[in-house]
């Protein structure tokens, strides 16, 4: 006995229309407290996400900065901030008037345009978390072939192939017509259409366990190897005699920045998890049984995936000292028109490695000046004692 699967046809737009067919009649009606309140809730977020990600990219572009991070770090950060900045301008914007109405006032074309937006954005945001894993894997497991191999142009070249491809992916789902339809209870917002059931689980389960399975994999095993490294090399604190303890000691603190960029960046690979996780279950679940979701439930499991967006850069901004201060700086300098804050002149990352600094000064990098300067000092120890 053979089963055929049912195919769903995506409601039309024009039932969820601000206007009546052919006429120019508005069909809206007054806001109550409900509306009002996802409304408002809409407008912080996005507000947040704007301006939070404006000073992600500000900070991390920055010279004062570029001493705290290496090259291919910054721009995995930066191209996962610019993604959050367009799904802050170009998708949850256009949730404040339906939300304030409960009716889509934009057109055909705009929500077909939003609903590919929607789906290509947040699937961008999901592969560059998992660039930013394979990256940190790669530098602390294999840092000889990390910094021989993995260059500026081949991060830029990734960015933007991964990007082209979620683009096309969701540009052929979305764009021929019944591809997207007006949800009216969770994003508020067009959302691309699935014509089968099983189409929407296998796009929920591609976004959600691939992304979740590299992500612990790649921190997990890099954090474990790290931490067996530091237990080997933990007698680099002490004064060393022979002279290749110097060197051993400048690797070390170069390994534990790595170490505190590596960290920050799982704090945001979990903080995707534990947003993104309720919206997964909630759409797997209503594709199985084919029922659909308490509008409160739907709308609240909506925008909190879409809230990783803000809560990446908050992470970042947490978790961050350097980061923070320079934000501070940054604001006071060239936002307020305010000369710098006074406070303690800490030019350098400074940590108990025996006083060895790593920061740069007149863009000469002081990791390469003590390396440099210790050899050139090494003859003075090589003398007799008497």
């Amino acid at each position: 006995m053979e089963h055929k699967q049912t195919i769903l046809l995506a409601p039309a737009l024009s039932n969820s229309s601000c206007w009546r067919r052919d006429t120019s009649e508005a069909v809206w009606t007054g806001p109550g407290a409900g509306e009002l309140f996802r409304a408002t809730l809409i407008l912080l977020l996005s507000l947040g996400i704007l301006c939070a990600n404006l000073l992600v990219i500000c900070v991390l572009n920055s010279r004062r900065y570029s001493k705290y991070i290496h090259a291919q770090p910054r721009y995995l950060l930066t191209s996962l901030a610019s993604n959050n900045l367009a799904i802050g301008l170009l998708v949850t914007p256009f949730g404040f008037l339906p939300a304030v109405y409960g009716c889509w006032p934009y057109g055909e074309v705009v929500c077909q345009i939003q609903a590919l937006l929607r789906g290509a954005l947040t699937q961008q945001s999901a592969v560059i978390l998992v660039c930013m894993a394979i990256d940190r894997y790669v530098c602390m497991l294999h840092p000889h072939h990390y910094h021989k191999h993995v260059s500026k142009k081949g991060c830029v070249a990734v960015m933007s192939t991964t990007w082209i491809a979620s683009v096309a992916i969701f540009g052929a789902l979305v764009l021929p017509r019944g591809g997207y339809y007006f949800n009216s209870s969770g994003l508020l917002a067009c959302d691309p259409f699935f014509a089968r059931a099983s189409l929407r689980i296998l796009a929920c389960c591609c976004f959600y366990f691939p992304t979740t399975m590299v992500l612990m994999y790649c921190y997990g095993s890099a954090f474990h190897v790290n931490k067996l490294r530091l237990k080997r090399v933990v007698c680099v604190n002490t004064p060393e005699v022979v002279s290749g303890g110097h060197m051993e000691r400048l690797v070390a603190q170069e390994r534990r920045l790595s170490t505190s960029a590596s960290r920050t960046m799982a704090a945001m690979s979990l903080g995707f998890i534990v947003m993104v996780t309720p919206w997964t279950i909630q759409e797997v679940v209503a594709a199985c049984t084919g029922s659909k979701p308490p509008p409160f439930l739907d709308f609240l499991a909506t925008w909190l995936a879409l809230s990783n967006s803000f809560w990446n850069p908050f992470l970042y901004w947490l978790l961050n000292t350097n980061f923070r201060r320079i934000s501070k700086e940054l604001l006071y300098t060239k936002i307020l028109c305010r000369p710098k804050p006074l406070g303690p002149k800490q030019h350098c990352c400074a940590t108990s490695t025996g006083g060895l600094d790593v920061c740069s000064v007149g863009g000469v990098d002081l990791f390469v000046y003590n390396l440099f300067k210790y050899y050139i000092t090494v003859p003075k120890y090589n003398s007799t004692i008497v």
